[in-house]
């Protein structure tokens, strides 16, 4: 447990205040092998990527990773995200793909059994994954919403104290609908999550407010705030 929790410490925390140290103390975790190794190399990655901006450093760990851990949709995403900054965007593109079936699957397996804990992150990590497929494409991404409806439909971020996660999943699959040509279909959803008090008002409005601007139409403003 002790490495575990040396590893948590540097992959969150450490990582901002001493990136350095943080790097000396995964790496000293992943001689450990198993597990620990696994997650130390993934946080080293990220460390590399995003506080180094060391793309081959971050691809090396990424790739170790999936060695050791195949189709581990994490590692898929931190390699994706190198070769796109690299400018490969095919690799980046099929990585993002296999990213993202991977937590699909993962969805899926809580509709169909128990919903575990942190099923939520998952679904969020999915989503972000989706709209920044979307961005690479410039288009349609094979994301089945079904799995999002389900989200919504079972309150998985009812749990939190604040609404925060619902204001994240929304302006999300709004960020997604947008991409892909469906502003309409954005306002509809954003209207009907507010009803069904899923979005503080002020978050709908903000949100509902981007995709008109997509239709090319300008919310209404009461008379009173006319200026």
């Amino acid at each position: 447990m002790a490495v575990l929790d040396d590893i948590r410490h540097a992959a969150f925390e450490l990582r901002h205040d001493d990136p350095q140290e943080a790097v000396r103390v995964l790496r000293t975790a992943a001689q450990q092998g198993g597990e620990a190794e696994v997650l130390a190399r993934g946080a080293l990655g990220e460390i590399y990527l995003d506080e180094f901006g060391d793309l081959d450093g971050a691809e090396h760990e990424f790739r170790r990773v999936l060695q050791l851990a195949p189709g581990l949709s994490a590692a898929e995403i931190g390699l994706a995200r190198t070769r796109r900054e690299a400018g490969n965007l095919d690799e980046a593109e099929a990585g993002f793909v296999r990213a993202m079936e991977g937590l699909a699957r993962d969805v899926a397996s809580f509709r169909a059994g128990t919903v575990p804990a942190g099923a939520e992150e998952v679904v969020l990590t999915l989503l972000e994954i989706a709209v920044e497929l979307a961005e690479l494409r410039g288009g349609a991404v094979p994301l089945d919403e079904e799995l999002l409806d389900w989200a919504a439909s079972r309150r998985l971020f009812d749990n939190e104290e604040d609404q925060d996660d619902w204001v994240r999943f929304h302006a999300l699959w709004t960020q997604l609908r947008l991409l892909t040509g469906r502003p309409e279909e954005a306002v509809t959803a954003l209207r009907e999550a507010e009803r069904g008090g899923q979005l503080p008002p002020e978050n709908a409005k903000e949100l509902i407010a981007s995709a008109l601007k997509e239709l090319g139409v300008s919310p209404v403003v009461p008379l009173g705030r006319r200026s």
